[in-house]
Parts: structure tokens; sequence; C-alpha cells
């Protein structure tokens, strides 16, 4: 049998996730690897002088994987000012908020606030510059949307920003909000990127936000997270201290995004380099080049090739050409990149895949798992998820939108597009292999939560949107460990409880296939081991 074991997992329900999908009773790890999986017997061979964790029948699983999630965006919101707190119920609650934390900033010093829906607040409108100037004159101050696609900035912010002018309407190619006729500091998509470019925080402050991140993620069982980006290229230096700090202690790989006031020169500085997509190690590492297609599934600003059922006329807004994505892709490609997009609406998926197919013509290479953010609306057209296998690319879904988001997808895209919105039944018949993430902070980041709503397709309201489109629990959660370690290409190193593997894992509070699909959500993890180090524990 080898060596002793250093700990040994038995009585438990081990969901390996291999390609058989083999229900196992124990486990035993080794120097951080997984060097037994099998029935109890053999493990208890291996225990002598070894930790022994009996799990008494939950479920063991390879610890979850977030293919995209902004997590020092996350980590920032969580030392900024909270508008998404169910006490905010109007713009006068978010003001009373910022004029807080006004009293305890130093004058000229910036308030961040995040997640506000104006849907949801008793005015109907987004908060303003005038709003946020009352609350805090002496402050720059910026507050984001729910699906940081739209924020708000106070007219402090707006002056550091250059973007003052009153008679401002357009920025970057992105609507400025108005009121009166005047600019009212409220951004959308290019123009929000843009200003946000401006308001980047300090390297100390984003080593704190991973830092407090890092312990979030483990109490879920994340033990890799893609980030998505938001920062740009600061963030590259914030990932490597923290990582080499010991501040963050889950595995993470980088996309390379940044706000559009620098995204050009940065992306071309990579792609242009030499380093291509898997430099780095375990602990962090390069993930692909990523550009922003279109807008949000909620705001909604989704480029859509049939208008909104809410709006008609309406196909939301594109943020970049054909032109240029097709330039963008096929330099990537041909450097050795991967190569993701945001692309919500159909539309922006199609031109994507256009830009996808063109490079592989020009240049043909196997294996090359670009990949599509979102890729939300393709449930309702089976030409575009036969594209989608045909060309290789690998879609990062986010299923728990539909909980969150989903009453106002039937309301603005009808209930044929809104119920196929993230379409993960059909993508995976289709033999794509589909990877889990959450985009929190857009939304919340519990991978348990996300699984809930893939198995069972209900909203927060308990609206069933897209039945034919739920999957199996075994489906689900292949979804947020091995497809997900696929999507990264580190399928041989984790993903799936087999022996070799790092030792990643998350034991959870109940045996995950037995429960009753409504109950998912309500299983939690009670702890959490990377390269077998036990980095949490729920506490009773």
């Amino acid at each position: 049998m080898g060596a002793q074991a250093d700990t040994v997992f038995l009585n438990g329900q081990v969901i390996t996730v291999n390609g058989r999908n083999d229900i196992a009773e124990a486990l035993a790890v080794k120097d951080g690897a997984i060097v037994f999986v099998g029935a109890n017997a053999g493990a208890r061979q291996l225990a002598q002088g070894a930790e022994v964790v009996d799990l008494k029948g939950r479920s063991l699983i390879p610890g979850f994987t977030d293919v995209h999630e902004h997590i020092l965006v996350r980590g920032g919101n969580e030392l900024g000012v909270d508008c998404r707190s169910p006490g905010v119920k109007s713009i006068e609650d978010i003001k009373a908020l910022i004029a807080a934390r006004a009293k305890i900033t130093p004058k000229g010093g910036w308030i961040r606030g995040w997640g506000y829906d104006h849907s949801k607040l008793a005015e109907g409108r987004h908060p303003d510059r005038f709003d946020l100037d009352e609350a805090a004159p002496d402050h720059k101050v910026l507050i984001v949307r729910v699906c940081c696609h739209i924020a708000a900035f106070n007219t402090n912010a707006l002056r550091h920003a250059g973007a003052a002018d009153e008679a401002l309407k357009e920025l970057a190619g992105g609507p400025v909000g108005q009121r009166n006729g005047v600019n009212n500091g409220v951004m959308f998509e290019n123009a929000c990127m843009e200003v946000l470019s401006t308001a980047q925080p300090s390297l100390e402050e984003m080593v704190d936000s991973l830092a407090v991140v890092s312990g979030m993620l483990l109490k879920e069982g994340i033990t890799c997270c893609h980030d998505a980006g938001g920062h740009g290229a600061p963030s590259m230096k914030a990932f490597q201290k923290a990582v080499e700090l010991e501040r963050i202690k889950t595995r993470i790989i980088t996309m390379l995004f940044a706000l559009v006031g620098e995204s050009t020169e940065f992306s071309n500085l990579y792609i242009n380099s030499g380093i291509y997509t898997g430099f780095g190690n375990d602990r962090l590492k390069l993930g692909p080049v990523k550009i922003m297609i279109d807008g949000s599934s909620s705001g909604p600003t989704a480029a859509t090739m049939e208008e909104y059922a809410s709006a008609p006329g309406n196909h939301g807004l594109l943020s970049l050409t054909q032109e240029y994505i097709d330039d963008i892709v096929l330099r990537a490609h041909v450097a050795g990149y991967q190569m993701t997009t945001h692309a919500v609406g159909d539309k922006a998926v199609i031109m994507f895949l256009d830009a996808v197919e063109k490079a592989l013509k020009a240049h043909p290479r196997q294996d090359h798992r670009h990949r599509i953010e979102h890729c939300a609306m393709v449930g309702h057209n089976p030409d575009i998820i036969s594209r989608i296998r045909r060309l290789g690319v690998i879609p990062a879904a986010q299923p728990i939108f539909l909980y969150e988001f989903g009453d106002g997808y039937i309301r603005n895209f009808g209930q044929k597009r809104g119920g196929g919105m993230f379409p993960s039944a059909s993508l995976l018949k289709a033999g794509i292999p589909v990877a889990g993430s959450s985009d929190c902070p857009v939304t919340f980041s519990n991978p348990l939560l996300n699984i809930h709503v893939a198995v069972n397709r209900e909203t927060q309201t308990g609206q069933l949107i897209g039945p034919d489109e739920r999957v199996s629990v075994a489906d689900a959660i292949r979804m947020f460990t091995y497809n997900a370690a696929y999507a990264s290409f580190d399928e041989k190193k984790r993903g799936s409880l087999e022996t070799g593997k790092f030792a990643d894992l998350a034991v959870l509070s109940e045996p995950l296939l037995n429960v009753s699909p409504k109950a998912i959500k309500d299983v939690v993890v009670d702890m959490t081991f990377i390269d077998g180090q036990k980095l949490y524990e729920r506490q009773a």
C-alpha cells in the first residue's frame, strides 16, 4: 500500500467526479496529494499515525472552482459601503450610508459603495451626482450598480476623471445619464469603465481586499478562483504580493482584463511579451485574455439579435466592433493565449464565435479552449450551441443569475429567450464542458446555491424558469469541479478525487447526493482543504 497517510477520511459519500462518477467510502492524503480513493478497509491500512476524519456519511468532494469571480472587487466591496443590504430601500437610505462613511473618511478621500439596484429602490431610478453631492460634498464618491456595468459618481469624482462637463452625454462610446439635460454622473458600460479606471485603489488596499475575501472563499469550499478582472495592470502586483505574504490561500488564475481606459495597452503588452496562458505556478497562474463585447443581463444592456420584449426597438449595447474583436482574438490566439470574452446576448456570442472561427481558419490550433464568459442567451438557438461545440469553445456559466435576476429575464426577454438563459442542459447534452461560476459580487458566490439553481431553475420568488434546462446534481457538481479545472487546463491536477491529484477538498454538512433537490441550498461546507492542509472548519 505504500507509506502511511497524513490524513484519512472514512465513512463518507466520496463524490469522485472521475470519468465514471464513482462514489467511494474513503480517501487518504499524503504530502498534499491524494494517495487512495476507495473502501474504508483499504484506507484504514494507511491510517496508522494519520489524522482520521470520520465523515459520518457526509459528502467529500473536490474543492470547488469558480471560473469567473471578481475577487479583488469583491474584497474591496467588503471594505466599502454596502448598498445592497436588506435595509437599503431608497436613495435616501444610500445617502445616509454615504454620509455616515464621510464622517470617518478624511476630506478629499474616496468613498466607494456597491450593489444598489435602481429597480428595487423606492424612487425607481439610479442615485446620481446630485444625490451623492448632498451626502458627501467634500469627498470623491462612487457607487456601482449590482451588475457592475453601471455606476454613479459625485461631482468631485467626475472632476477627478475629467468627466464633470454638464453637457457630457457620451464617454468612451458609452452613454452618460442625464437629469434635466445635465450630466448626472450615472455612467453606462464603456463610460462607466472609463471613469472607474481613474478611481483605482492603492496596492495596500488591494492586498487587504484579497485578505478579506480569502476567508470568504474558503468558507464556501472554493479552493481555486479565476479573477475576471476589474483593476487592470495594478492588480497583478497585488495578487503576487498577497500570495507571497500568504494573505490569500485559494489558488488564483488571473484574466488579463482592464477597464476601458487602459485595456488596449494592457492586453497588448502581454500578448506581445512572449509569455502566454499558463505562465506562473499552481498558486498564481496567468489565464486568458479577456474582452467585453456587450452589457449585462440584468441592466439590461446585453446585445441581442431580437429586440427586448420590454423595450421594442432596444437591442442592448455593444462595447466593441467586429473588427476590434477579430484583431485581438487573432493576435492572442497566435501568441498562445487562451481567449475569452464577456458575451451575454446572442449577438455578442455570435460576434465572438465569428472571430474565433476566423482565427482557427487562419491558424489551426488544437485544444485552444477559448471561452465565453456568461454565454447566457443561447438556449433558444440550437445553431449557436452547435457552433460552440464545433469550435471547441467553453462557456463559463452562472446558473445562479436565474435566482436573483430570473424574473427580470422573463420580463425583458420573453418566455422563450428568458427561459433559455444559461442553458446548462442543452450545452452539456451537446458535449460541451460547461464550467461553473458566480460572477460575484454581481450576485452570490456560494457554489452550493449555484448548484441548487442549476438543478431546480427557480428564482427567488419561486418562478420556474426554463425547466427543460435543469441538470442532475452530479452534472451540476461537475460544472464546479472537473469542468472548471478543464477550463484552465488543470484537469490532470485537480477537479476530481483521483490518486496523484492535489488534495483540494471540501467536506459538506450532508450527503449531497441524498438531499432533496429543493434542500441543496441549505447544505453548507464543514471543512476546506488545500494541498491536504485544513484551512477552514465550520464552528458548531
